[in-house]
């Protein structure tokens, strides 16, 4: 693998993720004091160590991770080095140790509060959005609210690389508001059945580095772990459902998920890395309730599903003769009146392999059921709409 940094036209560029895995520990927030003269040591040892060359960058340590990703948060780091620190980790292959100290970091940073529900449901749908398919992720809360589960999507309006159809975007266009305090989205959860809430509000020091993740262009250690910070907690439970592509991610989104205050994890491998599963082929996903197994990968499951020897497509594609936000939201509110086609067919897809994870007595064809019920009767519809009073 050919490791190095590039600069076109102002803008560093890495490789494409890869990921290499280290012996896991476990969280131990400790953040760098405010103008500790330690810090700048402490970022040019990183630093020095992981952006050797080709093949010669050395592992840091899990507490170092944590103090250079403490010290960018709290803005004590020289936007050079920041871009090159986290360009270098992805280019050399993040271990699962270092992952460990950036995410401990961030969650230190990151606003979470306790609900009055006992279980919540975070739906981590990719920061940046989509782009080639219509995502229904959006539409996917009102329909586990009709069906009794409490959920939050978080996220933020537009993030590189993709700069794509968000939650934020659609759930704007469609005037909910998506400015909502993590208190006050936590009540709208606990009345309607799920919230959104932004990024820019409970982790604002990681919405700061937004500019400099454009001008970096390509995907940093980021993009991996801003999907599993949680604003909002359960009572009794917290509970993950987690779309990936590349096949090296369950095993660090599950363990460090676990670390994180998770006691459910739900990986899908889903359409651009999303919540909902390719419809022309069979499911594959992981579950694990209370308990991070040894070998993460040995536990995936393939399922076949009804869609999936008679669609003929992954998704609905995108028309690009349209404008991309309002196709997702026109589709979507279509589906949640009833209307049938291959948009429905993903939105119901997508929450009946989460109803199923949640619920082992029930079969994939009595969940489909169940969505489909309440796509038909309005109860989704209904609960969607009352996110706008």
């Amino acid at each position: 693998m050919h490791l190095g940094i590039l600069t076109q036209q102002g803008a560093l560029v890495a490789s494409l993720p890869a990921l290499s895995t280290n012996k896991l520990l476990l969280i131990d927030v400790n953040p760098t004091k405010e103008n500790d003269p330690s810090i700048d040591h402490i970022v040019r040892s990183a630093i020095q160590d992981i952006a050797v060359g080709p093949d010669r960058g050395r592992d840091i340590s899990r507490d170092a991770a944590q103090k250079v990703m403490h010290a960018v948060l709290k803005k004590q780091v020289d936007e050079v080095q920041v871009g090159i620190f986290l360009i270098a980790l992805r280019m050399k292959r993040e271990t699962l140790n270092e992952f460990t100290g950036l995410y401990s970091a961030l969650l230190s940073e990151t606003e979470s509060i306790v609900s009055n529900v006992q279980t919540v449901v975070s739906l981590a749908d990719p920061f940046d959005g989509y782009l080639r398919n219509v995502t229904m992720t959006p539409f996917i809360p009102a329909v586990l609210a009709a069906n009794g589960l409490h959920s939050v999507i978080h996220g933020v309006n537009s993030v590189g690389p993709k700069h794509g159809v968000t939650a934020n975007k659609v759930y704007k266009l469609a005037g909910i508001d998506t400015g909502l305090s993590v208190e006050r989205a936590a009540k709208k959860m606990e009345s309607v059945g799920f919230c959104y809430v932004d990024q820019s509000l409970y982790s604002p020091s990681l919405y700061a580095l937004q500019d400099l993740r454009h001008r970096i262009v390509k995907r940093s250690a980021l993009t991996t772990l801003e999907r599993l910070l949680i604003p909002i907690r359960g009572q009794s439970h917290t509970r993950l459902v987690l779309g990936y592509v590349h096949k090296a991610y369950p095993d660090i989104y599950t363990r460090l998920a676990f670390e994180g205050g998770f006691d459910h994890v739900l990986l899908l491998k889903g359409v651009e890395g999303g919540l909902a599963p390719a419809l022309n082929k069979p499911l594959r996903r992981f579950v694990f309730d209370g308990v991070c197994p040894e070998d993460v990968d040995s536990n995936k499951s393939v399922l076949d599903t009804p869609f999936s020897g008679s669609a003929s497509c992954a998704a609905l594609p995108m028309q690009q003769d349209q404008d991309m936000v309002e196709q997702c939201l026109e589709r979507g509110l279509e589906v949640l009146k009833g209307h049938s086609g291959v948009a429905r067919d993903s939105l119901s897809l997508a929450c009946a392999q989460i109803l199923t994870a949640y619920d082992i007595q029930l079969s994939f064809n009595q969940a489909l059921e169940k969505v489909n019920a309440c796509l038909d009767n309005g109860a989704a519809l209904e609960r969607f709409q009352a996110q706008l009073q």
